[in-house]
Protein backbone atom coordinates (compact mmCIF):
# COMPACT_ATOMS: atom_id res chain seq x y z
CA UNK A 1 0.00 0.00 0.00
CA UNK A 2 2.87 2.40 0.74
CA UNK A 3 4.14 1.84 -2.80
CA UNK A 4 0.70 2.68 -4.22
CA UNK A 5 0.52 5.94 -2.21
CA UNK A 6 3.98 6.92 -3.43
CA UNK A 7 2.96 6.24 -7.04
CA UNK A 8 -0.25 8.31 -6.68
CA UNK A 9 1.58 11.23 -5.08
CA UNK A 10 4.29 11.17 -7.73
CA UNK A 11 1.82 11.05 -10.61
CA UNK A 12 -0.32 13.84 -9.12
CA UNK A 13 2.66 16.16 -8.68
CA UNK A 14 3.92 15.40 -12.19
CA UNK A 15 0.47 15.82 -13.77
CA UNK A 16 -0.12 19.10 -11.94
CA UNK A 17 3.29 20.55 -12.79
CA UNK A 18 2.98 19.48 -16.41
CA UNK A 19 -0.49 21.02 -16.68
CA UNK A 20 0.72 24.33 -15.25
CA UNK A 21 3.75 24.41 -17.57
CA UNK A 22 1.64 23.74 -20.67
CA UNK A 23 -1.13 26.14 -19.64
CA UNK A 24 1.15 29.09 -18.93
CA UNK A 25 3.15 28.30 -22.07
CA UNK A 26 -0.15 28.45 -23.97
CA UNK A 27 -0.90 31.89 -22.54
CA UNK A 28 2.63 32.95 -23.42
CA UNK A 29 2.12 31.81 -27.01
CA UNK A 30 -1.19 33.59 -27.56
CA UNK A 31 0.27 36.79 -26.13
CA UNK A 32 2.58 36.81 -29.17
CA UNK A 33 -0.20 36.25 -31.71
CA UNK A 34 -2.06 39.05 -33.52
CA UNK A 35 -5.56 39.78 -32.18
CA UNK A 36 -7.22 38.80 -35.46
CA UNK A 37 -5.92 35.25 -35.02
CA UNK A 38 -8.47 34.95 -32.19
CA UNK A 39 -11.27 32.66 -33.31
CA UNK A 40 -14.10 34.36 -31.40
CA UNK A 41 -12.89 37.93 -31.78
CA UNK A 42 -16.00 39.40 -30.15
CA UNK A 43 -15.59 37.36 -26.94
CA UNK A 44 -13.86 38.57 -23.78
CA UNK A 45 -12.45 35.99 -21.37
CA UNK A 46 -13.05 36.92 -17.73
CA UNK A 47 -10.77 36.41 -14.75
CA UNK A 48 -13.46 34.29 -13.06
CA UNK A 49 -13.56 31.96 -16.07
CA UNK A 50 -9.80 31.40 -15.82
CA UNK A 51 -10.04 30.72 -12.07
CA UNK A 52 -12.86 28.21 -12.62
CA UNK A 53 -10.95 26.42 -15.37
CA UNK A 54 -7.79 26.26 -13.28
CA UNK A 55 -9.61 24.98 -10.19
CA UNK A 56 -11.45 22.17 -11.96
CA UNK A 57 -8.39 21.16 -13.94
CA UNK A 58 -6.43 20.69 -10.72
CA UNK A 59 -9.32 18.72 -9.18
CA UNK A 60 -9.50 16.47 -12.27
CA UNK A 61 -5.82 15.59 -11.81
CA UNK A 62 -6.78 13.58 -8.70
CA UNK A 63 -8.89 10.81 -10.34
CA UNK A 64 -6.51 10.73 -13.30
CA UNK A 65 -3.55 10.20 -10.97
CA UNK A 66 -5.37 7.47 -9.04
CA UNK A 67 -6.33 5.52 -12.17
CA UNK A 68 -2.91 5.72 -13.85
CA UNK A 69 -1.32 4.79 -10.52
CA UNK A 70 -3.65 1.79 -10.22
CA UNK A 71 -2.71 0.64 -13.73
CA UNK A 72 0.99 0.98 -12.89
CA UNK A 73 0.60 -0.75 -9.52
CA UNK A 74 -1.30 -3.67 -11.08
CA UNK A 75 1.65 -4.03 -13.44
CA UNK A 76 4.00 -3.99 -10.46
CA UNK A 77 1.94 -6.88 -9.02
CA UNK A 78 1.94 -8.70 -12.36
CA UNK A 79 -1.84 -8.42 -12.78
CA UNK A 80 -1.90 -6.72 -16.17
CA UNK A 81 0.43 -6.44 -19.18
CA UNK A 82 2.51 -3.52 -17.92
CA UNK A 83 6.25 -4.17 -18.08
CA UNK A 84 9.19 -2.21 -16.69
CA UNK A 85 12.23 -3.26 -18.72
CA UNK A 86 12.26 -1.65 -22.18
CA UNK A 87 14.63 -4.32 -23.50
CA UNK A 88 11.95 -6.95 -22.83
CA UNK A 89 10.09 -5.91 -26.00
CA UNK A 90 12.63 -3.60 -27.61
CA UNK A 91 12.60 0.03 -28.67
CA UNK A 92 10.54 -0.60 -31.81
CA UNK A 93 7.60 -1.76 -29.70
CA UNK A 94 8.21 1.05 -27.21
CA UNK A 95 7.57 3.57 -30.01
CA UNK A 96 4.87 1.38 -31.56
CA UNK A 97 2.75 1.29 -28.41
CA UNK A 98 2.78 5.09 -28.24
CA UNK A 99 1.55 5.32 -31.84
CA UNK A 100 -1.16 2.73 -31.14
CA UNK A 101 -2.31 4.57 -28.01
CA UNK A 102 -2.52 7.88 -29.89
CA UNK A 103 -4.70 6.28 -32.58
CA UNK A 104 -6.86 4.59 -29.94
CA UNK A 105 -7.19 7.88 -28.06
CA UNK A 106 -8.56 9.66 -31.13
CA UNK A 107 -11.16 6.94 -31.73
CA UNK A 108 -12.07 6.50 -28.05
CA UNK A 109 -12.41 10.21 -27.38
CA UNK A 110 -14.65 10.82 -30.39
CA UNK A 111 -17.27 8.30 -29.29
CA UNK A 112 -16.99 9.04 -25.55
CA UNK A 113 -17.27 12.75 -26.36
CA UNK A 114 -20.44 12.21 -28.35
CA UNK A 115 -21.82 10.15 -25.48
CA UNK A 116 -21.01 13.02 -23.11
CA UNK A 117 -23.25 15.24 -25.22
CA UNK A 118 -26.33 13.05 -24.73
CA UNK A 119 -28.88 15.09 -22.76
CA UNK A 120 -28.92 12.98 -19.59
CA UNK A 121 -25.14 12.76 -19.26
CA UNK A 122 -24.31 16.29 -20.45
CA UNK A 123 -26.18 18.20 -17.76
CA UNK A 124 -24.59 16.15 -14.96
CA UNK A 125 -21.01 15.99 -16.24
CA UNK A 126 -19.81 17.53 -19.51
CA UNK A 127 -21.70 20.77 -18.91
CA UNK A 128 -18.89 21.79 -16.55
CA UNK A 129 -16.37 21.83 -19.39
CA UNK A 130 -18.76 23.75 -21.62
CA UNK A 131 -19.20 26.58 -19.14
CA UNK A 132 -16.29 27.96 -21.16
CA UNK A 133 -17.85 28.82 -24.53
CA UNK A 134 -14.58 30.53 -25.48
CA UNK A 135 -11.99 28.40 -23.65
CA UNK A 136 -8.47 29.30 -22.57
CA UNK A 137 -5.41 27.05 -22.04
CA UNK A 138 -6.57 26.60 -18.42
CA UNK A 139 -9.65 24.72 -19.72
CA UNK A 140 -7.56 21.79 -20.90
CA UNK A 141 -8.47 19.52 -17.97
CA UNK A 142 -11.45 21.44 -16.62
CA UNK A 143 -13.79 18.47 -16.57
CA UNK A 144 -16.11 16.58 -14.22
CA UNK A 145 -14.60 13.64 -12.32
CA UNK A 146 -16.68 11.14 -14.31
CA UNK A 147 -15.41 12.62 -17.56
CA UNK A 148 -11.80 12.58 -16.35
CA UNK A 149 -12.18 8.85 -15.67
CA UNK A 150 -13.87 8.13 -19.00
CA UNK A 151 -11.25 10.06 -20.97
CA UNK A 152 -8.48 7.67 -19.91
CA UNK A 153 -10.62 4.53 -19.81
CA UNK A 154 -9.00 3.21 -22.97
CA UNK A 155 -5.60 3.18 -21.23
CA UNK A 156 -6.96 0.89 -18.52
CA UNK A 157 -8.38 -1.48 -21.13
CA UNK A 158 -5.18 -1.36 -23.20
CA UNK A 159 -3.06 -2.28 -20.16
CA UNK A 160 -4.77 -5.69 -20.10
CA UNK A 161 -4.52 -6.28 -23.85
CA UNK A 162 -1.06 -5.14 -24.99
CA UNK A 163 2.34 -4.75 -23.29
CA UNK A 164 2.67 -1.18 -22.01
CA UNK A 165 5.68 0.49 -20.47
CA UNK A 166 5.02 3.18 -17.79
CA UNK A 167 7.22 5.69 -19.59
CA UNK A 168 5.34 5.09 -22.86
CA UNK A 169 2.15 5.74 -20.90
CA UNK A 170 3.67 8.93 -19.52
CA UNK A 171 4.67 10.11 -23.01
CA UNK A 172 1.21 9.33 -24.38
CA UNK A 173 -0.53 11.34 -21.66
CA UNK A 174 1.95 14.19 -22.07
CA UNK A 175 1.27 14.36 -25.81
CA UNK A 176 -2.48 14.32 -25.11
CA UNK A 177 -2.19 17.18 -22.62
CA UNK A 178 -0.05 19.22 -25.00
CA UNK A 179 -2.50 18.68 -27.86
CA UNK A 180 -5.48 19.53 -25.66
CA UNK A 181 -3.76 22.74 -24.57
CA UNK A 182 -3.29 23.70 -28.21
CA UNK A 183 -6.94 22.92 -28.98
CA UNK A 184 -8.06 25.24 -26.17
CA UNK A 185 -5.87 28.22 -27.10
CA UNK A 186 -8.75 30.18 -28.60
CA UNK A 187 -6.33 31.44 -31.26
CA UNK A 188 -5.45 29.68 -34.51
CA UNK A 189 -1.77 28.75 -34.86
CA UNK A 190 -1.77 27.00 -38.24
CA UNK A 191 0.86 28.63 -40.51
CA UNK A 192 -0.24 29.84 -43.94
CA UNK A 193 -0.09 27.35 -46.83
CA UNK A 194 -0.58 24.35 -44.53
CA UNK A 195 -4.38 24.21 -44.72
CA UNK A 196 -4.27 21.04 -46.83
CA UNK A 197 -2.78 19.24 -43.80
CA UNK A 198 -4.27 21.32 -41.01
CA UNK A 199 -7.87 20.62 -41.96
CA UNK A 200 -7.41 17.01 -40.85
CA UNK A 201 -6.06 18.00 -37.42
CA UNK A 202 -8.22 19.09 -34.50
CA UNK A 203 -6.68 22.55 -34.34
CA UNK A 204 -7.95 25.45 -32.18
CA UNK A 205 -10.51 26.55 -34.79
CA UNK A 206 -12.26 23.19 -34.80
CA UNK A 207 -12.36 22.76 -31.04
CA UNK A 208 -13.33 26.38 -30.46
CA UNK A 209 -16.31 25.89 -32.76
CA UNK A 210 -17.23 22.86 -30.67
CA UNK A 211 -17.25 24.99 -27.50
CA UNK A 212 -19.24 27.69 -29.27
CA UNK A 213 -21.98 25.44 -30.69
CA UNK A 214 -21.84 22.17 -28.63
CA UNK A 215 -23.04 20.30 -31.75
CA UNK A 216 -19.98 19.69 -33.91
CA UNK A 217 -16.30 18.73 -33.93
CA UNK A 218 -16.02 15.91 -31.38
CA UNK A 219 -12.55 14.69 -32.38
CA UNK A 220 -9.40 14.88 -30.28
CA UNK A 221 -6.27 14.66 -32.44
CA UNK A 222 -7.94 14.72 -35.84
CA UNK A 223 -11.12 15.73 -37.63
CA UNK A 224 -11.22 12.46 -39.57
CA UNK A 225 -14.09 10.85 -37.65
CA UNK A 226 -16.03 14.12 -37.71
CA UNK A 227 -15.72 14.08 -41.49
CA UNK A 228 -16.67 10.39 -41.70
CA UNK A 229 -19.74 10.70 -39.44
CA UNK A 230 -20.89 14.13 -40.64
CA UNK A 231 -20.29 16.00 -37.38
CA UNK A 232 -17.87 18.60 -38.74
CA UNK A 233 -18.99 22.20 -38.27
CA UNK A 234 -19.92 23.55 -41.74
CA UNK A 235 -17.89 26.75 -41.22
CA UNK A 236 -14.77 25.27 -39.59
CA UNK A 237 -12.76 24.61 -42.74
CA UNK A 238 -13.51 28.10 -44.06
CA UNK A 239 -12.60 29.77 -40.77
CA UNK A 240 -9.37 27.77 -40.47
CA UNK A 241 -8.35 28.76 -43.98
CA UNK A 242 -9.07 32.45 -43.30
CA UNK A 243 -7.23 32.49 -39.97
CA UNK A 244 -4.24 30.60 -41.35
CA UNK A 245 -3.71 33.30 -43.98
CA UNK A 246 -3.03 35.88 -41.25
CA UNK A 247 0.64 36.30 -40.41
CA UNK A 248 1.40 34.54 -37.14
CA UNK A 249 4.03 36.99 -35.94
CA UNK A 250 3.61 40.52 -37.22
CA UNK A 251 6.91 42.30 -36.66
CA UNK A 252 6.87 46.10 -36.79
CA UNK A 253 9.99 47.65 -38.33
Amino acid sequence: MDTFIIIITTYFLIFTLRYLIFSFSGFGLISLLPANRKIQEDKKVTRMQKIRELKHSLIAAIPTSIIISAVTYLGYLGLNMMYFDISQYGYLWFVGQIVILIILADIWFYFVHRMMHSKKIFRHTHKLHHLSTDPTPFATNSVHTFEAIMDIGFLVIASFLIPLHPFALFITITIALMWSTIAHLGYEILPRNLFFIGKYLNLPTYHNHHHKTFKYNFGFYTTILDRVFGTLHPESDKTLKEKSLIKIFQVKL
